[in-house]
């Protein structure tokens, strides 16, 4: 399976994602799963029922992963940006008569598996058709000595005031 190239495409396998392996309204990524006796499509196929976050992570690496940090380079890029587009889509569009970011939305009362899917192919139709940039280029990073006594906090600092008597 080749890995998404555009926040539509990353949006579509995402949908196809629950479609086939199934929605969990829980703000973690993958349904935990607890109780089973290991006899059951999770442990044979080990695609666990997702969010939504959950669900974009999946069709931008190929498998549930809860760590993006050992993924190919500018994959945490595009599912920021991925994130981003669906905040912004569900935000102003709304679907399914809410208007809301994406964990509000999708842990709405009475929210089913099809209105999830159905709003991850409505945010991929407005989402951009450009591919996804390359790792972004960040600023270095400033070394900073550490803290290691009281002395080392300015004088007159807010917390360092007299109290009132």
């Amino acid at each position: 399976m080749t890995r998404p190239t555009s926040i539509p495409d990353a949006l579509h396998r995402a949908a196809v994602y629950i479609g086939r392996h199934g929605w969990t309204r829980d703000h973690r990524l993958y349904d935990s799963h607890d109780g089973c006796q290991r006899n059951c499509p999770v442990h044979r196929t080990g695609m666990f029922p997702a969010s939504i976050l959950g669900a974009v992570r999946c069709a931008l690496v190929g498998r549930p992963k809860w760590f993006l940090t050992s993924t190919p380079p500018g994959t945490a890029e595009a599912y920021a940006a991925t994130l981003d587009h669906l905040n912004y889509h569900l935000s102003s569009y709304g679907a399914a008569g809410l208007r809301a970011p994406v964990v509000p939305w999708s842990q709405a009362p009475r929210r089913t598996p099809a209105e999830v899917v159905a709003a991850l192919r409505a945010a991929a139709s407005t989402a951009p058709r450009r591919p996804f940039a390359g790792p972004a280029r960040l600023a270095p990073v400033v070394p900073l000595r550490p803290r290691t006594s009281r002395s080392d906090r300015p004088s007159a600092g807010l917390f360092d005031l007299p109290h009132p008597a």
